[in-house]
C-alpha cells in the first residue's frame, strides 16, 4: 500500500510539476521577449534609415541597464544575417555561454525561442525596410526555471513520503475493521489521501504563478521607471499613458480590466507616484482556462493510473494470504488474477497512446526528410493495424500451444522495443517497419491477455473479465493521450519514446513477477488448421448479404473513423490550426471519455430492449453528425476562436459516445442474425470479427488518400461524416421500403 501510494503521488507530483515548468517557463520567455523587443525597436529605427547594423553605436547604453538590472539574462548577443557575432553584453558574473542557436544563420522575419541544456535563447529579428539583417539574442540561463520549481516541489516529495507512510499504515492497523465493514474504506482512505496531495499541488501551483507575475511586475519597473504601455499616475492624474486622450485626466479603474499598481515614491516625497498597468479580464481568464483545463485532464488521466494501482495492491494482498485456493478457482484469488492482468493491458495502450498527440506529425516529418510525399506519413499506420489483424490468427494457435503468460511477455517486448526505437534517426520507411512490429507486439499481447482471462476468470466473472479489455483500451488511450501530450513540451518526441520504451520494460517486470502460468489446452492445432478453419467461416460469411451490410455501414466505418481521422488526420488538423499538442491529446481524449461514458448504459440497454438494430442505427448517426460538424472548424462560420473550439470539443465527445452504441452491440447484433442461426453464432463472430479489422487497416490509407485530393483540411473530416451518415440510413433502409403485401389462399371448392 505504501509503494501503490507513493507511486499514485508522484505521479500527481510529476503531473503539476510538468504544468508548472511549461507556464513558468512561458512567463520567463516573455518577460525575456518584452525586454529584448525595447532593443529591438531601437536596433530596427537605426537599420530602416539605410545605415549597416555594425555602425549602431547605442548596443551598450541599451544591454548595460538589462544585464545589472536583470539576472535572468546572462547575455544580450546581436548578430548579422550570416550568423555572426557583431555585438556582445555579458554579465559580469562571466558565465558560459552556449553555442549560438541554428535560428541565428539565415533568421527569417518571426520570434523564435531556442531551448538548449543549459540556457534559453530569445531570438528576435532585425528588419531593415526590405530585409532581415541580422537577430538580437537574449540567453538566459535555465537554472532560472529549474531551481525555482525545486524551492516549490521539494516540500511536496517530503510530503509524498509522509502521506504515503500515513496511508499505509493506516491501512495496516484498521485492516481488520476495513475486512468487517461493508464501506469501502480502503478506497476511501486512498481517495481522501489522493485528494489532498491535489490540493496542496493546486496550491503550489497558484503560488508559483503570482509569485511569478509579481516578480516580472518588479523587474520591469526597475528596468522601465517610465513604462510607455502603461499609466505613469502623479496623485492619481495620469502623467504618462498609451491612451493620448487621457493625458492629464484623473485615473479611472475599468471593471473590464485588472489592475496592478505599483508604488514608486521614494519616501517623504510631497506627490505620490504609481505606475498601473491593466490586463484585459479576458486576457487573464482565458490563460487561467487554459492552466486549469491542462491539470484536469492530466488530474484525470492521474486517476485512471492511480485506480488502477490501488485494484492491483489490494489483489496482491489478497494473493498472499496463506492456504488460498487455486488461481482457477470460483472466488478468492481466481478473481484477484483478473485484477493482476488489468495493468499489463493499459500500460501496454497506455505506452502507444503516449505519442498518439504528436505522431502524425513526427511522420510527415519523416517522410518530408526521405524525400517522400507527406501522404507516406498514413503508411506507418497502415503497417501498424495490418500487422496487428496478421498477428491474430498465429497469436491464437502459440497461446494454445504455450499459455498466455509467454505470448503476453514476448507481445510487450515488441511494443516496448519498437516504440523505444523510434528515438533512432530513422526514414519514413523504417519507420513504417517499426510500427509494424509494434502492431504485432500489440496483437500478441491482445491475445495473451484474452487467453488468460478465459484461463482464471470464473463463470460468473466472465463479462467482468471481458471488460478488462474494454477498459484497458480506452482507459490506456485517455491517460497516454493526456500524459503524452504534456511531456511532449519538454521532453520532445525523443523522450517520449524513451519514457514508452520504459514503461514496456517496467510492465514486463511486473508481468515476469506477478502473472502465473496457466493450464495449456489440450488440443494443440496448427496455424495451418487455424487459418483453414478462419477460411470455412469466412466463406460462409462473406457472401451473406445481412453480414457484408453490418460490415459495411456500420463495423467497418466505425473502426476507420477510429485509425484514419481520430489517431490519425484529427491530430494533423489540429496541429495546422494552431493548436498546442496538449490540447490536440486533450480533444482525442475526449474520444476514449465518450466511449467510456456510454458502453456501460448502452450495454444494459442492449440486454434490456434486445433491439440492436436502432443502437447500432443510432450510433452511426451520430458519428456521422459529429464528423460533420467537426468539417466547419475554422470555417466563416464559426471563425478561429472560442466558438470553432467548443464546437470541435462536443463534436469528438458525440463520435465517442457514438462508437460506445457500436463497439459492443455490433457483436451482438452479429450473433442474432439469421446466418448465425444456421452455421452457430461463435463462427459468425469470429469471422466478423477478423474482417471488421480491414476498417483499422483502411482508415489511415483512405485519410492519406482523400488529403492529397481535397488537401488537408477539416472539410475532408465534414464529407467523411456526411458518408457515415447515409451508411447508417442504408443499415436501416430495408424498413423505410414498401413491404410486398401477403397473398391470401383462396378457399378451397
Amino acid at each position: 500500500m505504501f509503494i501503490v501510494a507513493a507511486l499514485s503521488l508522484l505521479l500527481l507530483l510529476y503531473v503539476g510539476f510538468g504544468d508548472g515548468k511549461r507556464t513558468y517557463e512561458l512567463m520567463l520567455i516573455e518577460k525575456l521577449t518584452a525586454q529584448g523587443s525595447s532593443m529591438q525597436n531601437s536596433i530596427e529605427k537605426f537599420l530602416r534609415d539605410g545605415l549597416p547594423l555594425k555602425q549602431y553605436a547605442g548596443f551598450s547604453t541599451l544591454a548595460g541597464p538589462l544585464l545589472e538590472g536583470d539576472d535572468d539574462v546572462d547575455a544580450v548577443i546581436v548578430y548579422d544575417d550570416k550568423g555572426q557575432p557583431v555585438f556582445t553584453a555579458i554579465d559580469r558574473k562571466k558565465p558560459v555561454l552556449p553555442p549560438p542557436a541554428p535560428d541565428v544563420k539565415n533568421p527569417d522575419a518571426s520570434m523564435r525561442v531556442h531551448t538548449g541544456g543549459t540556457h534559453y535563447q530569445v531570438i528576435l529579428p532585425l528588419r531593415t525596410r526590405f530585409e532581415t539583417a541580422g537577430s538580437i539574442v537574449v540567453v538566459s540561463p535555465t537554472s532560472t526555471v529549474s531551481q525555482r520549481l525545486h524551492q516549490s516541489f521539494m516540500p511536496l516529495a517530503i510530503l509524498v513520503g509522509g502521506l504515503s507512510t500515513l496511508f499505509a499504515v493506516l491501512v495496516l492497523v484498521l485492516k481488520p475493521y476495513f475486512s468487517r465493514s461493508k464501506r469501502p474504506w480502503l478506497q476511501i482512505g486512498y481517495a481522501m489521501t489522493f485528494l489532498i496531495m491535489a490540493v496542496f499541488v493546486v496550491g503550489t501551483l497558484i503560488f508559483l504563478y503570482f509569485d511569478g507575475l509579481d516578480r516580472a511586475f518588479h523587474e520591469y519597473r526597475k528596468l522601465n521607471p517610465d513604462v510607455s504601455e502603461a499609466a505613469l499616475l502623479v496623485d492619481n492624474s495620469i502623467g504618462i499613458t498609451t491612451s493620448t486622450g487621457k493625458l492629464g485626466k484623473v485615473w479611472n479603474s475599468d471593471t473590464g480590466k485588472f489592475e496592478y499598481r505599483i508604488d514608486l515614491s521614494a519616501a517623504g516625497q510631497p506627490s505620490y507616484t504609481s505606475l498601473v498597468v491593466t490586463v484585459l479580464k479576458s486576457v487573464v481568464f482565458e490563460r487561467v482556462a487554459r492552466s486549469v483545463k491542462n491539470f484536469a485532464a492530466l488530474f484525470i488521466a492521474s486517476a485512471f493510473l492511480s485506480g488502477l494501482f490501488l485494484q492491483v495492491a489490494a489483489s496482491m494482498q489478497s494473493l498472499q494470504k496463506p492456504a488460498a485456493p487455486a488461481p482457477d478457482a470460483k472466488t478468492g484469488p481466481g478473481d484477484a488474477g483478473l485484477v493482476i492482468i488489468k495493468p499489463v493491458f493499459f500500460l501496454a495502450v497506455f505506452l502507444d497512446s503516449l505519442t498518439y498527440s504528436f505522431l502524425p506529425k513526427f511522420m510527415q516529418e519523416a517522410a518530408v526528410a526521405s524525400g517522400v510525399s507527406v501522404g507516406f506519413a498514413s503508411i506507418p499506420f497502415t503497417a501498424y493495424y495490418l500487422c496487428f489483424a496478421a498477428s491474430l490468427i498465429p497469436a491464437g494457435v502459440f497461446s494454445d500451444r504455450y499459455g498466455p503468460k509467454p505470448i503476453i511477455l514476448i507481445g510487450l517486448t515488441i511494443a516496448g522495443a519498437s516504440v523505444l526505437a523510434l528515438t533512432l534517426p530513422l526514414g519514413i520507411w523504417e519507420l513504417a517497419a517499426l510500427r509494424g512490429l509494434a502492431g504485432v507486439g500489440q496483437g500478441l499481447l491482445l491475445i495473451g491477455v484474452q487467453s488468460y482471462i478465459l484461463a482464471v476468470a470464473s463463470p460468473e466473472k466472465k463479462t467482468q473479465g471481458a471488460a478488462i479489455i474494454v477498459f484497458g483500451f480506452q482507459g490506456g488511450l485517455i491517460a497516454g493521450m493526456a500524459l503524452g501530450s504534456l511531456m511532449v513540451n519538454f521532453l520532445q518526441a525523443g523522450g517520449v519514446f524513451a519514457i514508452a520504451g520504459g514503461v514496456g520494460f517496467a510492465t514486463i517486470m511486473y508481468s515476469l513477477l506477478l502473472i502465473p502460468r496457466t493450464e495449456r489446452k489440450q488440443a494443440q492445432s496448427s496455424i495451418g488448421a487455424a487459418v483453414k478453419k478462419l477460411t470455412d467461416e469466412l466463406k460462409k460469411t462473406v457472401t451473406n448479404l445481412e453480414f457484408l451490410k453490418i460490415l459495411f455501414c456500420i463495423g467497418a466505418p466505425a473502426k476507420a473513423i477510429l485509425t484514419g481521422v481520430i489517431t490519425f488526420a484529427l491530430p494533423l488538423i489540429l496541429g495546422q490550426a494552431g493548436y498546442r499538442p496538449e490540447d490536440i491529446g486533450q480533444v482525442v481524449m475526449l474520444y476514449g471519455l465518450g466511449v467510456v461514458a456510454s458502453t456501460g448504459y448502452v450495454s444494459r440497454l442492449v440486454d434490456r430492449t434486445k433491439n440492436t438494430e436502432m443502437v447500432l442505427f443510432t450510433g452511426a448517426v451520430m458519428s456521422g453528425v459529429g464528423l460533420f460538424f467537426v468539417g466547419f472548424m475554422g470555417s466563416p462560420l464559426l471563425g478561429n476562436g472560442l466558438l470553432s473550439t467548443t464546437v470541435v470539443v462536443i463534436s469528438v465527445f458525440m463520435v465517442g459516445i457514438a462508437h460506445g452504441f457500436i463497439n459492443a452491440p455490433v457483436v451482438t447484433h452479429v450473433g442474432q442474425i439469421e446466418l448465425a442461426k444456421r452455421i452457430g453464432a461463435n463462427p459468425t463472430t469470429t469471422a466478423y470479427r477478423f474482417v471488421e479489422r480491414g476498417g483499422h487497416v483502411m482508415g489511415p490509407v483512405l485519410i492519406g488518400q482523400f488529403f492529397l485530393l481535397w488537401g488537408q483540411g477539416p472539410q475532408v473530416i465534414g464529407g467523411i461524416g456526411l458518408g457515415v451518415a447515409i451508411l447508417g440510413l442504408v443499415f436501416v433502409a430495408y424498413r423505410l421500403m414498401p413491404r410486398p403485401a401477403r397473398v391470401q389462399a383462396e378457399p378451397a371448392e
